[in-house]
Protein backbone atom coordinates (compact mmCIF):
# COMPACT_ATOMS: atom_id res chain seq x y z
CA UNK A 1 0.00 0.00 0.00
CA UNK A 2 1.57 3.28 -1.06
CA UNK A 3 1.45 6.35 1.13
CA UNK A 4 -1.05 8.83 -0.25
CA UNK A 5 -0.58 12.59 -0.31
CA UNK A 6 -1.53 14.34 2.89
CA UNK A 7 -5.07 15.70 2.96
CA UNK A 8 -5.54 19.23 4.30
CA UNK A 9 -8.96 20.73 5.06
CA UNK A 10 -9.11 24.52 4.77
CA UNK A 11 -12.01 26.00 6.77
CA UNK A 12 -12.14 29.52 5.42
CA UNK A 13 -15.14 31.69 4.39
CA UNK A 14 -12.96 34.41 2.82
CA UNK A 15 -12.70 33.36 -0.82
CA UNK A 16 -9.46 35.26 -1.41
CA UNK A 17 -7.66 33.65 1.51
CA UNK A 18 -9.19 30.28 0.74
CA UNK A 19 -7.94 30.35 -2.86
CA UNK A 20 -4.52 31.65 -1.84
CA UNK A 21 -3.94 28.88 0.71
CA UNK A 22 -5.40 26.13 -1.47
CA UNK A 23 -3.36 27.01 -4.53
CA UNK A 24 -0.12 27.21 -2.54
CA UNK A 25 -0.68 23.87 -0.82
CA UNK A 26 -1.67 22.13 -4.05
CA UNK A 27 1.51 23.44 -5.67
CA UNK A 28 3.41 21.77 -2.83
CA UNK A 29 1.83 18.36 -3.42
CA UNK A 30 -0.94 18.31 -0.84
CA UNK A 31 -4.50 17.24 -1.46
CA UNK A 32 -6.70 20.15 -0.38
CA UNK A 33 -10.40 20.35 0.41
CA UNK A 34 -12.19 23.48 1.54
CA UNK A 35 -15.41 24.41 3.32
CA UNK A 36 -16.68 27.70 4.71
CA UNK A 37 -18.79 26.79 7.77
CA UNK A 38 -18.15 25.03 11.07
CA UNK A 39 -20.82 22.39 10.52
CA UNK A 40 -19.67 21.50 7.03
CA UNK A 41 -16.13 21.16 8.42
CA UNK A 42 -17.32 18.82 11.17
CA UNK A 43 -19.27 16.74 8.67
CA UNK A 44 -16.26 16.53 6.37
CA UNK A 45 -13.96 15.35 9.17
CA UNK A 46 -16.45 12.66 10.17
CA UNK A 47 -16.95 11.32 6.66
CA UNK A 48 -13.40 11.63 5.32
CA UNK A 49 -9.81 11.06 6.36
CA UNK A 50 -8.15 14.40 7.07
CA UNK A 51 -4.49 14.83 8.03
CA UNK A 52 -4.66 18.44 9.21
CA UNK A 53 -7.17 21.30 9.48
CA UNK A 54 -6.46 24.98 8.82
CA UNK A 55 -9.18 26.89 10.65
CA UNK A 56 -10.43 30.47 10.49
CA UNK A 57 -12.36 31.26 13.69
CA UNK A 58 -14.73 33.77 12.08
CA UNK A 59 -17.27 31.44 10.48
CA UNK A 60 -20.81 32.33 9.37
CA UNK A 61 -22.69 29.67 11.32
CA UNK A 62 -20.72 29.01 14.52
CA UNK A 63 -17.48 30.22 16.03
CA UNK A 64 -14.41 28.21 15.14
CA UNK A 65 -13.94 27.35 18.82
CA UNK A 66 -17.11 25.25 18.51
CA UNK A 67 -15.48 23.28 15.70
CA UNK A 68 -12.36 22.62 17.79
CA UNK A 69 -14.38 21.49 20.81
CA UNK A 70 -16.58 19.22 18.69
CA UNK A 71 -13.62 17.56 16.94
CA UNK A 72 -11.81 17.07 20.24
CA UNK A 73 -14.86 15.26 21.63
CA UNK A 74 -14.06 12.30 19.37
CA UNK A 75 -10.57 12.90 17.94
CA UNK A 76 -7.71 14.13 20.13
CA UNK A 77 -4.95 13.79 17.58
CA UNK A 78 -6.15 15.56 14.41
CA UNK A 79 -3.81 18.57 14.04
CA UNK A 80 -5.70 21.87 13.96
CA UNK A 81 -3.87 25.08 13.07
CA UNK A 82 -5.89 28.26 13.58
CA UNK A 83 -5.24 30.79 10.80
CA UNK A 84 -7.33 33.74 11.87
CA UNK A 85 -7.59 37.51 11.70
CA UNK A 86 -8.28 37.57 15.46
CA UNK A 87 -5.21 38.79 17.35
CA UNK A 88 -6.41 39.04 20.95
CA UNK A 89 -4.38 37.10 23.49
CA UNK A 90 -7.60 35.92 25.14
CA UNK A 91 -8.77 34.40 21.86
CA UNK A 92 -5.47 32.63 21.29
CA UNK A 93 -5.57 31.16 24.80
CA UNK A 94 -9.19 30.09 24.32
CA UNK A 95 -8.43 28.33 21.03
CA UNK A 96 -5.33 26.58 22.35
CA UNK A 97 -7.11 25.51 25.53
CA UNK A 98 -9.95 24.12 23.40
CA UNK A 99 -7.46 21.88 21.62
CA UNK A 100 -5.87 23.80 18.73
CA UNK A 101 -2.29 22.76 18.02
CA UNK A 102 -1.07 26.10 16.74
CA UNK A 103 -2.27 29.66 16.07
CA UNK A 104 -1.29 32.01 13.25
CA UNK A 105 -2.55 35.56 12.82
CA UNK A 106 -3.32 36.94 9.37
CA UNK A 107 -1.58 38.20 7.38
CA UNK A 108 1.29 35.72 7.34
CA UNK A 109 3.80 34.35 4.84
CA UNK A 110 2.71 31.09 3.23
CA UNK A 111 6.22 29.73 3.71
CA UNK A 112 5.73 29.99 7.47
CA UNK A 113 2.38 28.23 7.22
CA UNK A 114 4.02 25.42 5.26
CA UNK A 115 6.68 25.06 7.98
CA UNK A 116 3.99 24.85 10.66
CA UNK A 117 2.18 22.21 8.62
CA UNK A 118 5.33 20.14 8.18
CA UNK A 119 5.93 20.26 11.92
CA UNK A 120 2.47 18.92 12.66
CA UNK A 121 2.64 16.23 9.99
CA UNK A 122 5.80 14.51 11.15
CA UNK A 123 4.97 10.86 10.96
CA UNK A 124 6.07 7.91 13.03
CA UNK A 125 6.80 5.73 10.00
CA UNK A 126 10.50 5.49 9.21
CA UNK A 127 10.30 6.00 5.47
CA UNK A 128 13.74 4.53 4.82
CA UNK A 129 13.26 1.32 6.77
CA UNK A 130 9.54 1.00 5.98
CA UNK A 131 8.97 0.21 9.62
CA UNK A 132 6.03 1.38 11.70
CA UNK A 133 6.32 1.37 15.49
CA UNK A 134 3.54 2.32 17.88
CA UNK A 135 3.93 1.20 21.47
CA UNK A 136 4.35 -2.58 21.47
CA UNK A 137 3.15 -2.90 17.87
CA UNK A 138 5.62 -3.05 14.98
CA UNK A 139 4.81 -3.49 11.30
CA UNK A 140 7.49 -4.43 8.79
CA UNK A 141 5.88 -3.31 5.53
CA UNK A 142 8.50 -4.95 3.30
CA UNK A 143 8.03 -8.35 4.94
CA UNK A 144 4.30 -7.78 5.58
CA UNK A 145 4.90 -8.96 9.12
CA UNK A 146 3.43 -7.74 12.41
CA UNK A 147 5.12 -8.03 15.79
CA UNK A 148 3.61 -7.58 19.26
CA UNK A 149 6.17 -7.12 22.04
CA UNK A 150 8.83 -8.26 19.57
CA UNK A 151 7.05 -11.53 18.82
CA UNK A 152 5.75 -12.23 15.30
CA UNK A 153 1.96 -12.66 15.30
CA UNK A 154 0.05 -14.14 12.38
CA UNK A 155 -2.78 -12.05 10.94
CA UNK A 156 -5.04 -12.98 8.06
CA UNK A 157 -4.78 -11.01 4.83
CA UNK A 158 -7.80 -8.83 5.64
CA UNK A 159 -6.73 -8.33 9.26
CA UNK A 160 -3.34 -7.17 8.02
CA UNK A 161 -4.94 -4.74 5.56
CA UNK A 162 -7.12 -3.27 8.31
CA UNK A 163 -4.19 -2.80 10.69
CA UNK A 164 -2.07 -1.15 7.97
CA UNK A 165 -4.93 1.19 7.05
CA UNK A 166 -5.35 2.20 10.70
CA UNK A 167 -1.58 2.62 11.08
CA UNK A 168 -1.37 4.87 8.03
CA UNK A 169 -4.04 7.02 9.66
CA UNK A 170 -2.68 6.86 13.20
CA UNK A 171 -4.84 8.75 15.69
CA UNK A 172 -7.64 9.39 13.18
CA UNK A 173 -11.07 7.82 13.38
CA UNK A 174 -11.92 5.94 10.19
CA UNK A 175 -15.60 5.39 9.52
CA UNK A 176 -16.94 1.88 9.06
CA UNK A 177 -17.67 2.56 5.39
CA UNK A 178 -14.21 4.03 4.78
CA UNK A 179 -12.52 0.90 6.14
CA UNK A 180 -14.81 -1.41 4.21
CA UNK A 181 -14.31 0.50 0.94
CA UNK A 182 -10.50 0.51 1.27
CA UNK A 183 -10.12 -3.10 2.41
CA UNK A 184 -12.83 -4.97 0.47
CA UNK A 185 -14.15 -2.43 -2.05
CA UNK A 186 -17.67 -1.08 -2.42
CA UNK A 187 -20.28 -3.45 -0.97
CA UNK A 188 -17.54 -5.97 -0.21
CA UNK A 189 -18.46 -6.38 3.45
CA UNK A 190 -21.00 -5.10 5.97
CA UNK A 191 -20.46 -3.52 9.38
CA UNK A 192 -21.21 -6.74 11.23
CA UNK A 193 -18.56 -8.53 9.20
CA UNK A 194 -16.09 -5.75 9.93
CA UNK A 195 -16.77 -6.11 13.66
CA UNK A 196 -15.85 -9.79 13.45
CA UNK A 197 -12.48 -8.93 11.92
CA UNK A 198 -11.91 -6.17 14.49
CA UNK A 199 -12.64 -8.63 17.30
CA UNK A 200 -9.98 -10.96 15.89
CA UNK A 201 -7.48 -8.11 15.64
CA UNK A 202 -8.13 -7.03 19.23
CA UNK A 203 -7.67 -10.57 20.49
CA UNK A 204 -4.29 -10.86 18.78
CA UNK A 205 -3.00 -7.41 19.76
CA UNK A 206 -4.22 -7.28 23.36
CA UNK A 207 -1.23 -8.96 25.01
CA UNK A 208 -0.98 -6.52 27.94
CA UNK A 209 -2.58 -3.37 29.35
CA UNK A 210 -0.73 -1.08 26.93
CA UNK A 211 -1.52 -3.00 23.75
CA UNK A 212 -5.15 -3.46 24.84
CA UNK A 213 -5.60 0.29 24.31
CA UNK A 214 -4.26 0.13 20.75
CA UNK A 215 -7.59 -0.01 18.91
CA UNK A 216 -10.46 2.24 19.93
CA UNK A 217 -14.09 2.04 18.86
CA UNK A 218 -15.85 5.35 18.35
CA UNK A 219 -19.39 4.05 18.72
CA UNK A 220 -21.58 4.80 15.74
CA UNK A 221 -18.65 6.22 13.76
CA UNK A 222 -15.79 3.75 13.29
CA UNK A 223 -12.37 2.70 14.58
CA UNK A 224 -9.02 4.31 15.16
CA UNK A 225 -5.54 3.27 16.23
CA UNK A 226 -4.43 5.25 19.25
CA UNK A 227 -0.94 6.65 19.58
CA UNK A 228 0.80 4.59 22.28
CA UNK A 229 3.89 5.93 24.06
Amino acid sequence: MERESKVILVVEPDRVWQARIKNDLKDNGYKVASVDTAQSAIDFCIKNVVDIVLLELNLPDKDGIYFIQTIRSFNNSLPIIVVSSRNLTETKVLALDAGANDYMVKPFHLSELEARIRKELRYIINEEKHLFINGNLAIDYDAKTIYINGVEVHFTNFEYKIIVLLAYNLGKTLTYDYIIDHVWGKNGQDQNGLRVFMAGIRKKTSRDNKSSKLIRTDIGVGYRMNKIK
